[in-house]
């Protein structure tokens, strides 16, 4: 499982009454469930607490250590590495710059890549912009010799109008964009990263708009409170 939301729902209680039918379903007396996050940011971890101390499961604690120690990384943020399910392996690729301890999670059997809040079609805040742009690039060259289904990020902030998002706190999209990106997005994306040659600035591009802001955090706890009191 990755990421347990922004609190005010039973994630915890939903996903181990799933668990407990697939594990009935295959004959199995336990299974493992591994909890971990794409980043650290308050409406991706807010439910962590309905997994703490569960037994047959395992949180990821949303920091540096606990991240870089479960999926044995030793040259963060350059090294991939593998996740082994059994008959499913992931792999996870760091990309810092959203937040400190932001990850990638390709999924060789789905070729599903799911990139957080990383790349998704809206507004990409970014914290530190020079692990951003090696972030990208690096996601850039991970795809280069496979195949990407679809990109799906964890917000939709645009309309299916190109180049138009919806205003900051709109409750109502009846007309939002699409989840899913491709690889043309990301390429897209790395590409304007590469022509503001390390000094980024606000750009609107026809799926998404490129956000550095110095004030990224204060406005990512807003935007928590706000996911919150839906």
């Amino acid at each position: 499982m990755i990421d347990t939301g922004a609190g005010r729902t039973e994630v915890g209680k939903r996903i181990l009454k799933l668990v407990s039918k697939w594990r009935i379903r295959h004959h199995l007396r336990s299974i493992q469930l591994i909890v971990a996050h794409s980043h650290a940011h308050g409406d991706h971890i807010a439910g962590d607490s309905q997994f703490a101390g569960l037994r047959d499961v395992t949180l990821v604690l949303p920091n540096l250590a606990s991240v870089t120690s479960f999926f044995r990384f030793t040259r963060w943020p350059e090294e991939i590495v593998t996740l082994d399910l059994g008959s499913r392996v992931l792999d996870v690729i760091p990309i810092p710059g959203h937040e400190a301890t932001s990850l990638a999670f390709y999924d060789r059997e789905s070729a599903l890549l799911l990139t957080g809040d990383t790349l998704y079609p809206g507004r990409l805040y970014i914290s530190d912009q020079a692990a951003y742009v090696r972030s990208i690039a690096r996601l850039v060259e991970f795809t280069r010799d496979k195949f990407v289904a679809h990109i799906l990020g964890t917000h939709i902030e645009n309309t299916r109008t190109p180049y138009l998002d919806y205003p900051i706190g709109t409750r109502y999209q009846p007309d939002e964009h699409v989840l899913e990106l491709g690889r043309g997005q990301l390429i897209e994306l790395n590409e304007a990263l590469a022509e503001m040659r390390g000094s980024l600035v606000r750009r609107v591009m026809r799926d998404f708009t490129i956000s550095p802001s110095f004030n990224c955090q204060r406005f990512l706890e807003d935007r928590y409170a706000f996911t919150k009191s839906i």
